[in-house]
């Protein structure tokens, strides 16, 4: 009895921040959407149903959540089955371009977009010049242009999810039916697609989570065409806190549903596989001119996609203040990145955002190993609970949670220390940090599943306290999926724009934030530089996550 209330008291610090950080900001948008001026009504919720425009918006995000998930499961998929499925010269560069989009923050992409597909795009006003038209031949802009810039950053999930998941298909599970008759068309939809589906279903819940909580694209070209994640921030910066907090309920309540829906529908079936057998294998392409075929739609996808990180190289070299008129850049220097490195102001947003996104990875390391140890190596009656708590945030848009910290810490509460976090530099990183912790729960999780109870038994038979035996067997043995999650972490923290445009103060502004102030100011070479940055950093901590543990699946 003595030794389980050590362990339940040991454990209070870290419900404290679970509790105050993830469930009190969770409960206060829940009592803020249900406050008006004469106390708890519903009013709140009666201006959203009744405004024409929050209806518009809520209807949009829903449209715009399937469509990307039906745009980037097409493609996806075909990519998996194109680059996994046939044997062909280039094959392996492609796999790794394919992949590169994940080193693109939101806010860069849709910034390089714009420059390339923009009404005064580098691609669009080439077009229109060669073929001599009056009007631009398309505008990036409206549901068509999040949609297109959701494309390029989001078939990544279903790329990698399906990819996985054809290299685990039994390669006699086809022939048989092929021997019963079956044609290809009969083989891929009645055994091939089905043994796909968890795959499927993990990478539609992520891009639909992810496609309805997208702020940058939405921000930046969604014009007219109204979603969610900008009416939050509307509301917000016009001081409609009550509304805001209803239509951050409304978005997570589409993300939830649809969560459900899918799981629901995976627990349907049996995909299991049987452990015998060989793993389905890829066709090689013999014929010179089907080989050319193949060879030539890999150049062309690797054009595509290397494109927006050429644009967003050169764009970075353009002096300042000579792009104006001309449809490409034509003086280039690299006085950008002397002012990074040189200037404290201009690298400061950059500090800022390494400094934010270190405090948060470290909260989240600390609280998020913890957790996970409770949740799978003990008995505890309160790990439901833990479990509950660091997994919410995951199923939550950004916007809604950046909301539901807005209206946990606009006021003094003991979890704050009886302080206002709002406006002070500390709510930016601390936001980042709820937002980080499920990944790292999920990470560890798997990390700690497969360590065996006897290296335990054996540290504690030996003598070894508990407190002990996890810093140095539990620890060192579970690193590995710790720091995977944490670098995923940090590079989500490090090209976060939703919550950032949403919290930061004139103290803690994010590179993000920068670069779309530098945009506005007309000053696209070192809104650019700032990209390249960023593309950078993030790239070497997927490198760095690579070492660590091969590129895995993503899966809710």
């Amino acid at each position: 009895m003595r030794r389980k209330f050590v362990v339940y008291l040991s454990l209070l610090p870290i419900l404290w921040v679970l509790v105050g950080f993830i469930l009190y900001p969770t409960l206060s948008t829940i009592k803020t959407s249900l406050i008006v001026e004469n106390g708890f009504d519903l009013g709140n919720y009666f201006q959203f149903f009744t405004y024409t425009k929050n209806m518009e918006a809520f209807v949009n995000t829903i449209v715009l959540g399937l469509a990307t998930v039906i745009v980037c499961g097409l493609i996806g998929t075909a990519l998996a089955f194109f680059v996994h499925g046939f044997q062909f010269p280039g094959k392996k560069i492609l796999d790794i371009f394919l992949l590169t989009p994940i080193m693109l923050p939101g806010v860069v992409a849709t910034l390089v977009f714009m420059q390339l597909y923009g009404e005064s795009g580098l691609v669009t006003k080439s077009i229109q010049f060669l073929f001599h038209l009056q009007e631009p031949p398309f505008i990036l802009r409206g549901f068509w242009g999040i949609l297109f810039i959701h494309a390029y950053t989001q078939y990544i999930f279903f790329y990698v999810n399906v990819s996985a998941a054809l290299k685990r298909i039994d390669l006699s599970l086809i022939e048989a039916a092929k021997n019963m008759g079956a044609g290809n068309l009969k083989v891929f939809l009645n055994v091939v697609l089905p043994l796909l589906t968890p795959a499927i279903v993990a990478s539609s819940i992520l891009t639909f989570m992810t496609a309805v909580g997208s702020f940058a694209a939405p921000a930046l070209l969604g014009d007219s065409y109204r979603v969610m994640s900008v009416q939050i921030l509307m509301s917000k910066v016009n001081n409609y806190f009550g509304l805001a907090a209803v239509q951050g309920i409304m978005l997570s309540l589409i993300s939830v549903l649809f969560l459900m829906v899918l799981r629901w529908y995976e627990t349907k079936k049996d995909y299991s596989l049987s452990p015998k057998g060989f793993v389905i294998g890829t066709l090689p392409i013999r014929k010179p001119w089907l080989k050319g075929l193949f060879i030539g739609i890999s150049i062309l996808l690797i054009a595509t996609i290397a494109l927006p990180i050429f644009t967003l190289v050169l764009l970075s070299f353009v002096k300042r203040g000579t792009w104006i008129a001309d449809i490409f850049p034509k003086h280039f220097n690299l006085n950008n990145y002397i002012l990074f490195f040189s200037e404290p102001g201009v690298a400061q947003p950059f500090i800022n955002s390494i400094n934010m996104s270190v405090i948060a990875t470290s909260l989240a390391v600390l609280v998020g190993s913890i957790s996970s140890y409770v949740i799978v190596k003990t008995k505890l009656k309160i790990r439901w609970l833990i479990e509950l708590l660091v997994m919410l945030p995951w199923a939550l848009p950004a916007s809604t949670v950046a909301i539901n910290m807005i209206n946990g810490f606009n006021v003094p509460n003991p979890f704050s220390l009886n302080m206002v976090l709002v406006g002070t530099y500390w709510i930016l990183p601390l936001t980042y940090f709820v937002g980080m912790l499920p990944l790292i729960v999920r990470s560890t999780n798997a990390s700690l599943l497969q360590l065996h109870p006897s290296l335990e038994e054996a540290s504690r038979s030996l003598g070894a306290s508990w407190v002990e035996t996890f810093i140095r067997v539990v620890v060192p043995i579970i690193l590995p999926g710790i720091l995977a999650g944490a670098l995923l972490g940090f590079v989500g923290a490090f090209g976060d724009y939703t919550s950032s445009a949403l919290m930061y103060t004139v103290h803690n502004v994010p590179i993000s934030v920068e670069m779309i102030n530098t945009m506005y100011d007309f000053d696209i070479g070192l809104s650019m530089t700032y990209g390249v940055i960023q593309v950078v950093i993030t790239m070497v901590i997927i490198m760095l996550f690579q070492n660590i543990g091969r590129f895995g699946e993503f899966k809710f």
